[in-house]
């Protein structure tokens, strides 16, 4: 009996024994689990806040691996597989780590280097002879393309962020104007805003030309402009503002608007040649496929930045014709025949004076066309809606009008310039000099360059101080018959574009003695 007791302690013994080896091997897989995951752990401690740090320093990992097949496979039993366990529980830890890192919300630069890292790793693994079953599910679970989708999200929001804060820098300072515009290397005014923008551009463009993918440029290129129209949207609008403050309450606003709207246009010119170098930085890197939307968001771009461009010279002619609203209302009217014109004149001098001291000399050229045309339709508005003219003092008044504006443009544009930008107001002159019965002569010289224009010329005729109405009437019956025979058509002509412009009052015309 005592013999099977002590039989029976003996196997319960060896029993105990057993179970402590089964044990004993769940508390090494574990701690095998533990020690990698602290591992990793303390290298993403070590390079936390630098992901691509945390990447490149990851050699160890695949030293361990080499390490594990060659020393340590065999202190183990086959049966325990821990090759494989290793193997699986490096790449499950890796994949935690590696979500951790896209969770922190990366700089696009460490993105798009972990992006190219997932690469490597399935390469590595791949040439170390790792079997496929060991790394399932893949890292990410194979969804590596969405590390691009947020790679190009951090770059929009840059550009966004960026955007948006300087705007709100540099539009403070336009609508304030505390300060004047600081003046360049040339003596020109301007800003530092375009070279800001173009700085953030850049770096923005230089990463994604880092992924060697000409997809991920075209995309940031195309959001690249949609940001610069907005600025360019933003920019019209505010002086759009402005100059309505300057025009309805001039005494509520802040002086300089002349000058900050020079700078700005300066700044608009400098955009255009940035995003124009861009272009061609970027050209020879492309495929034909993303060269061509590359190229046609570039261009819009810079159409945008010269229309913002030309809205402030416009605007800056507009001042001009603000001021002298007092003096054109005059045109035509009895005081015009005393010499109004050196008025208009003296204050267009003094204007352009400024502007061409401060603006960029391809602006300037295109303001002084701008405003010579904004001059011709001006006055040819108030000849239309001019009360009766007393002839030939009208005619004469006229002609010494347009040599004091031919001498003034004429230190700006050369005289055969001048002669074609004239030359309708010679061909005006003629209709208004011509007898009854040869003023359709001079119409018609008129009419072949320029087209019909009925109702401009009808006014002219109402105007003529030696015209009744039945004369009038007579006048136009003809012409109106020529057209309508030659089947004359309007002209888009250059001279034909002011014409079109031309606002004819229906308001009777005064009739003066």
């Amino acid at each position: 009996m005592r013999a099977k007791k002590d039989s029976a302690a003996k196997f319960k013994n060896m029993a105990a024994k057993t179970r402590v080896i089964k044990n004993y091997r769940n508390k090494i897989v574990q701690c095998i689990k533990d020690s990698i995951q602290e591992k990793f752990k303390d290298a993403y401690e070590r390079d936390r806040g630098n992901p691509t740090g945390f990447l490149e320093n990851l050699g160890w990992m695949y030293q361990d691996i080499i390490r594990i097949e060659s020393d340590l496979v065999k202190c183990f039993p086959a049966g325990w597989k821990i090759y494989e366990l290793y193997i699986k529980e490096y790449h499950k830890t890796l994949d935690q780590t590696i979500r951790k890192i896209v969770s922190d919300e990366p700089e696009a630069s460490a993105l798009l280097a972990l992006h190219a890292w997932l690469k490597e790793y399935k390469e590595n693994m791949k040439e170390l002879n790792i079997p496929q079953e060991f790394i399932q599910p893949p890292l990410l679970e194979g969804k590596e393309q969405s590390l691009i989708d947020d790679y190009l999200g951090v770059i929009i929001k840059k550009l966004d962020e960026w955007s948006e804060n300087l705007m709100k820098t540099e539009v403070g300072a336009f609508t304030q104007r505390k300060d004047a515009p600081e003046l360049d290397a040339d003596g020109m005014y301007g800003t530092q805003g375009a070279v800001i923008l173009f700085q953030m551009i850049n770096q923005q463009v230089d990463l994604a030309m880092e992924s060697g993918q000409g997809a991920i440029l075209a995309r940031v290129i195309t959001d690249v402009d949609r940001v610069m129209r907005g600025i360019q949207d933003q920019w019209a609008r505010v002086v759009d503002s402005e100059f309505k403050k300057q025009v309805e309450k001039p005494e509520e606003v802040p002086g300089g608007l002349v000058e900050y709207c020079i700078a700005l246009a300066n700044d608009q010119v400098k955009c255009a040649d940035y995003a124009e170098a861009l272009s061609a930085r970027i050209e020879p890197l492309v495929s034909e496929k993303y060269r061509v939307v590359i190229n046609e968001r570039l261009n819009d771009a810079i159409d945008g930045h010269l229309d913002v461009a030309k809205k402030c010279t416009q605007t800056l002619i507009n001042m001009i014709f603000n001021d002298l609203k007092p003096a054109t209302k005059q045109l035509f009217q009895p005081p015009w025949y005393d010499g109004i014109i050196t008025q208009i004149i003296d204050t267009m001098k003094d204007y352009t004076t400024d502007y061409n001291s401060y603006l960029s000399p391809t602006l300037f050229d295109l303001l002084v066309a701008d405003l010579l045309d904004t001059f011709v339709v001006t006055y040819l508005t108030a000849l239309a809606n001019a009360p009766k003219l007393r002839l030939p003092a009208a005619t004469d008044r006229i002609r010494a009008d347009i040599d004091a504006a031919f001498r003034f443009f004429g230190a700006y544009k050369k005289s055969q310039e001048l002669l074609r930008d004239f030359e309708v107001v010679e061909m005006i002159l003629g209709m208004l000099e011509a007898s009854k019965s040869m003023v359709f002569l001079s119409y018609w010289s008129f009419a072949k360059v320029h087209g019909p224009n009925i109702a401009f010329v009808e006014s002219l005729m109402k105007c003529r101080g030696d015209f009744d109405r039945s004369a009038v009437s007579e006048v136009m019956d003809g012409v109106k018959r020529k057209v309508k025979d030659e089947n004359l058509q309007d002209r888009r002509s250059y001279h034909l574009a002011r014409f079109l412009h031309i606002e004819i009052s229906s308001q009777p015309k005064n009739r003066l003695s």
